[in-house]
């Protein structure tokens, strides 16, 4: 395949996974083979919803070098380790999705696969990785090491998203829509009862339209109220909702409180963190525009989900704290400053 032609849809692909909302922001990367040497892959910290064809990397297969200025996403060893391993694969869609993320907080190694999916894209088993934080050499070393092992076109890295690649842009994308399926019905089945209404966000009730007006303006920036059934449950099983996700401590922080329907309490758990949650209400969502807001719903919602699947499987170890202090500095000094 020619580059600009690869380079054209690796766009059209990181619009239609927004679209689809296997992606939210800059979460996950894309990338097409160019050919035996070469593939494309999305820039680091770029919006997908105003990507250019210009600003998609060509990056070497062998030693992951590029030219430019223009950072390709630090995820690309994991995409290198696929088109290194797979001849005959093409496109490579990394993502959070939000199930497959969820159980990848099961403390499972591989999760089983109905007969139904069973085909060219998906075999008896999905494995999945160990975990090593975002970007790292180790995370690449352990995504190589499932791929070596796995007979599906589809690998679910721990506390993280997944890992989905076909031979083309149309049969990866079925990969990763199936894989959604597979893990939402997977823990249904258990006893999970997940629901996948991605529809989140509410008007906030009268009595914290007080909270939201201080909070406005001490803070300035946007406020979503999200009243999704799994940020509810979360709120009345636990006193704080913790990092069960690698994105949730970059973008949420270290953990987001409990609250009951109090104002000073509710300002108070902002102070700190993105959100809180608030008992029999939802969360409360800040950011510093209503773009900002929406991810951190998305976030608190998809962490929520994770938080119950690790219930469900009896494995309540969130991601360590320095991990989480770390992966928040970073993003704070960082990625945030990209938008």
């Amino acid at each position: 395949m020619k580059a600009q032609e690869a380079k054209q849809l690796v766009v059209k692909a990181g619009i239609e996974l927004m679209e689809s909302g296997l992606i939210a922001r800059t979460w996950g990367n894309i990338s097409c083979r160019i050919g035996s040497d070469s593939f494309a892959i999305t820039p680091s910290g770029r919006d997908y919803s105003s990507l250019k064809p210009e600003e998609i990397i060509e990056v070497n297969i062998e030693d992951l070098s590029y030219e430019g200025s223009i950072k390709p996403s630090s995820e690309k060893g994991i995409h290198k380790e696929v088109y290194s391993s797979f001849p005959e694969i093409n496109f490579v869609i990394h993502t959070h999705q939000e199930y497959a993320s969820a159980l990848s907080v099961s403390g499972l190694d591989e999760i089983p696969v109905p007969h139904e999916y069973i085909s060219d894209s998906f075999s008896e088993n999905i494995l999945c990785a160990s975990y090593a934080l975002p970007g790292t050499k180790s995370l690449r070393k352990n995504a190589a090491a499932c791929l070596e092992k796995t007979k599906s076109n589809a690998i679910i890295l721990k506390h993280h998203g997944a890992l989905c690649f076909g031979k083309d842009y149309g049969s990866a994308f079925e990969t990763s829509r199936s894989l959604e399926e597979i893990c939402l019905n997977f823990i249904n089945n258990k006893g999970g009862d997940i629901s996948a209404d991605k529809d989140c966000e509410s008007s906030a009730p009268p009595r914290i339209n007080e909270v939201t007006a201080q909070i406005m303006e001490e803070k300035g920036g946007f406020l979503i109220l999200c009243n999704n059934p799994q940020i509810i449950k979360c709120a009345d099983l636990s006193s704080h909702l913790m990092p069960y996700l690698d994105d949730f401590a970059q973008i949420v922080g270290l953990k987001a409180k409990v609250c009951n329907n109090d104002a000073r309490e509710i300002i108070k758990g902002l102070k700190h963190s993105s959100a809180v949650l608030i008992k029999n209400v939802g969360a409360l969502c800040w950011g510093q525009n209503e773009k900002d807001a929406q991810a951190v719903c998305m976030i608190v919602k998809k962490n929520s989900s994770a938080y119950l699947t690790a219930r469900l499987f009896n494995n309540l170890n969130p991601i360590n704290t320095f991990e989480s202090m770390l992966m928040r500095f970073i993003y704070l000094k960082k990625y945030s400053k990209l938008y």
